[in-house]
């Protein structure tokens, strides 16, 4: 178990000593590179769908068939950068305000009143 849990980032010393940060390096037996591919079988979305997506984020053309359809929404999706962290903290957060609102603990806004 051990030899599958890595640190995604070196130490100062290991980076000193030549080591380097490699796409290829593996976290919990995931490999980076394969965390950073968008595992989404866009072509089983309905062209309907595709043309929302296409018209939503402003893709641009007059594209109707959805085998042309398919790889200009993968080519946007896949371009998409996502700060993993990021995502993880706001989703935490959510979690914890919905935690609070259902038990009524969280605190009362003031009604536009302010204190100054």
């Amino acid at each position: 178990m051990e030899s599958r849990k890595r640190s995604r980032r070196q130490s100062g010393a290991a980076l000193a000593n030549g080591g380097n940060d490699d796409d290829d390096q593996e976290y919990h037996g995931i490999s980076r590179s394969s965390r950073r591919q968008p595992r989404v079988d866009l072509s089983k979305l309905e062209v309907p769908t595709l043309k929302k997506y296409r018209r939503v984020f402003n893709l641009g053309g007059v594209i109707d068939s959805k085998e042309e359809l398919v790889p200009a929404v993968a080519r946007h999706f896949a371009s998409q950068v996502v700060d993993e962290d990021d995502i993880l903290l706001n989703f935490a957060f959510s979690l914890k305000k919905q935690y609070l609102a259902r038990r009524g603990l969280l605190p009362k806004k003031a009604k536009g009143k302010s204190s100054g």
